[in-house]
Formats: C-alpha cells, structure tokens, sequence
C-alpha cells in the first residue's frame, strides 16, 4: 500500500523549524528539572515497591504522583520527548510517517486526559491542541497552510511540570 505523502508549505517549515528548536530547549529545561522531581516523587518517600502480581488497568485513574510518572518517567522514552519530537517531526515536512507518529501522539495524551486527576486536565488540553488541529486538516483534507499552536503545548508542559 502507498502513503500519499502530504508536504506542509515552505513557510510553515520555516516557521515550524524556528518553533521546534525553541519547543526542544523548553522541553530540554523541563525534562532536566522534572526527571529528579518525577523521579523522587514516583512513590512515597519510605515504601517499598513490591512487584505487582497482576497487570495494572491501562484505563484506571491516575492519582498525581502516577500522572507525573506517566508525563516524565514511563517508558523509555517518556512521553515529553516524544511530544517533542513528533512536533519536530512534523515541522520537518508532514510526511506519512510524521503524521502518524503526530496521531499516536494525540491518542495517548488522549487516553492520559481522561485519567488524570481534575487539576492535570487543563495542561493536557493544551499539550494537545497542535496535535488536534492536525488531526481535524488531515480529516477534512485542507489542502491551505496549516500553522499549529506549539505555544499552547509550550504552555501546557510548563503547567504540568508546576502540578508534578
């Protein structure tokens, strides 16, 4: 099966090159700080982890400390890198590949809305607003310039950091 493979125009590269290269020294700064504080945090000070006799419920509710573990430390590449780099990706030409590592992206910060507690859920809306325009132009098949709102997401991690 063949991708059709869509190309953003040039000046949405340019300016989403520009936007990236900022979104990456802001995720950098908030990863450098949130990795210690994530990390110390993931469990109780004084508990000791036992390993779990049953697979936990990928759709139970997250309390704060498993909704900072679930941003800044499940996964080997936790799921802040991976924002960014699918937001680099598609700043680099919207390929089949950048759009799909784009919807990946939004499903799982979807399904991590809908999990966290009440306060994390205004700063995963914003996380996800670029992720959603996406979405919505290749739905409706725009052809015109599309200009996604990094800022929001920018915004949205800096909240979520202040939560964890």
């Amino acid at each position: 099966m063949v991708r059709p493979v869509i190309t953003a125009p040039a000046g949405f590269r340019a300016r989403g090159a520009l936007v990236a290269a900022a979104t990456l020294v802001l995720l950098a700064g908030c990863s450098a700080g949130a990795d210690a504080d994530a990390g110390a945090s993931a469990s109780p000070s004084g508990s000791t982890s036992a390993a779990p006799s049953a697979k936990p419920d990928p759709d139970a509710p997250l309390d704060a400390n498993q909704a900072c573990a679930a941003m800044y430390v499940d996964n080997d590449k936790t799921l802040e890198e991976r924002i960014g780099t699918a937001l680099v990706g598609a700043s680099d030409g919207l390929d089949g590949q950048a759009a799909d590592q784009m919807h990946a992206t939004a499903v799982e910060l979807g399904r991590l809305e809908a999990r966290v507690p009440e306060e994390f859920r205004g700063p995963v809306e914003k996380i996800r607003v670029p992720f959603l325009q996406l979405q919505k132009s290749l739905d409706l098949a725009q052809g015109e310039q599309l200009e996604l709102d990094v800022a929001s997401t920018v915004e949205g991690l800096k909240e979520y950091q202040e939560l964890c």
